[in-house]
């Protein structure tokens, strides 16, 4: 394709993202090969309970001589329980995001309409909505258990149709915050370094403590899990993004920009922590929200609302809609804000404002920790 910014450049390869996916495919298969048979659930328990009676701890180095590659052990009760439930919460993500990269290659091939995109990411929600049997529980805020009277709501279905909501979102926002080089890779590898980031945090919470419960454990799986879909996904996006950075000579397509989004939605929701994964996702809510009266046709919206490019200065500038006003997406209100730059210089701007924007969840998170969950 040829970049609309850029009149006169030579066609560039597209839909690099479909490689990125499939390569994002088969690493989350081996990280469960070896999850299933090499982290061996069982004999962690047993030694967890020694640890507490001082025969070793659960540190670091504990860590990695319990996940040494070795024969799996006999069988042991409760182990078929474990694994089939971590395997059918791994297996459905897995087709989730297999399902997406198919969905998205087939918008880059026959370019579907926008209004048809939006059920895309619901018919590849569908796996983990059947598959789930997690918690449908949340935590009340303190401040509102005096109220409520007790400290956790279970929401049964009304959380599963809350998680189709998060997933959807997640999938279309990295699509529509899109359209300059590098930016659909960058903003991905910024949340996607967070939500690795939140995960060892939280493993490091548990790692060294003298007995660990049963939700201390699930504590430790979910973020596994979780770190075990971002790790490859920060991978393949930071091999991308060395060829889609500005001048990029490649495009991502929206096989990547919906693959990425669904891979960060399963991890959030299936880890557990989706309240802190929308925070990480906050310029996309404010694009989306900025975005609303043109994506319902409440003000004239175009296929394509990309900033004009000068091939005199090299500077984008605002563009405007049919009506005479300005198209309402957070990079033509960069350049709003901000006045014209280059592409590389737009893009940068926003990727900070994002890398800003996970770097004050991590600081709103410490500040309210024990005053509101």
């Amino acid at each position: 394709g040829t970049p609309e910014t850029k009149a006169g450049q030579k066609p560039v390869p597209e839909s690099l993202g479909l490689a990125t996916g499939l390569v994002h495919i088969v690493c989350i298969v081996l990280f469960q090969q070896i999850h299933t048979h090499f982290f061996r659930p069982s004999t962690l328990l047993v030694d967890m309970d020694d640890s507490s009676s001082g025969a070793g701890g659960w540190g670091l180095r504990s860590l990695v001589a319990r996940m040494a590659i070795s024969p799996a052990p006999a069988k042991q009760p409760g182990m078929d329980d474990w694994t089939e439930k971590w395997l059918i919460q791994y297996n459905s993500a897995l087709a989730s995001v297999s399902l997406m990269v198919f969905l998205g290659f087939a918008d880059d091939v026959l370019d579907i309409p926008w209004r048809t995109k939006l059920a895309l990411p619901t018919v590849a929600t569908l796996p983990i909505i059947a598959a789930y049997t997690g918690r449908t529980s949340v935590l009340v805020p303190i401040p509102l258990r005096g109220y409520l009277g007790c400290d956790l709501v279970d929401l049964g279905w009304v959380y599963q149709v809350f998680m189709l909501l998060v997933i959807v979102f997640c999938t279309n926002s990295i699509n529509i915050l899109a359209g300059l080089n590098g930016l659909e890779a960058g903003q991905t590898l910024v949340i996607a370094g967070a939500v690795l980031l939140f995960n060892c945090q939280k493993l490091a919470s548990v790692a060294d403590l003298p007995v660990m419960t049963p939700e201390h454990v699930g504590v430790r799986d979910a973020h596994l899990f979780s770190a075990y879909v971002v790790l490859p996904l920060i991978a393949v996006t930071a091999a991308l993004l060395l060829f889609n950075y500005y001048p990029s000579r490649v495009f991502v397509g929206d096989t990547y920009t919906y693959f990425a989004g669904m891979a960060l939605a399963v991890s959030g929701i299936l880890g557990h922590f989706s309240e802190t994964l929308l925070l990480f996702f906050f310029p996309q809510i404010l694009n989306f929200v900025y975005s609303v009266p043109q994506l319902f046709k409440v003000v004239p919206c175009p296929r394509h609302r990309l900033p004009v490019h000068d091939p005199k200065t090299g500077l984008l500038y605002p563009s405007k809609r049919g009506d005479g006003g300005y198209n309402l997406n957070l990079v033509t209100l960069f350049l709003r804000l901000f006045g014209p730059c280059t592409e590389r210089q737009l893009c940068n701007r926003i990727l900070a404002f994002q890398f800003a924007c996970c770097a004050g969840t991590f600081a709103l998170r410490w500040a309210l920790e024990g005053i509101y969950k």
